[in-house]
């Protein structure tokens, strides 16, 4: 009986959380955070185009794949926050850390992930998780 009084409570209570009414309206004035990549399976493209795949490994790796699923370079990973930044191995222009933030996901589960500097952005979709 004490089990149904402590769900009954907790519904009560969310359920209040949730009337704009009881809350001040809150909802609009809560900034949505970012989507937060974790280890798995991602294209990286746009629209239209997958330009690479990459996996992010548990152990803060990545590996980029090309259409083979081959490996193709890779480095590590490392959510900070908002940001999520890549430091690809190597040190040429090219291979250096890049940082980016993401938007929240679509109905798809895609995301737009923009460079923290405004140079790039692209399309990712998880393909495995």
């Amino acid at each position: 009986m004490r089990a149904v009084a402590l769900v009954l409570a907790s519904l009560i209570a969310f359920a209040a959380c949730d009337d704009p009414s009881t809350t001040g309206d809150t909802k609009d004035s809560i900034p949505p955070i970012p989507f937060q990549m974790g280890p798995g399976l991602y294209a990286v493209g746009d629209e239209t185009t997958v330009y690479s795949r990459s996996r992010l490994n548990a152990d803060g790796t990545y590996v980029d794949l090309d259409d083979a699923m081959e490996p193709i370079g890779g480095g590590t990973w490392e959510q900070r926050g908002e940001e999520i930044c890549f430091d690809p191995e190597g040190d040429g222009p090219e291979q250096q850390e890049r940082c980016w933030t993401n938007s929240e996901p679509n109905a798809d589960g895609s995301f737009m992930s923009t460079r923290v500097d405004g140079q790039g952005s692209y399309r990712v979709t998880p393909l495995e998780r």
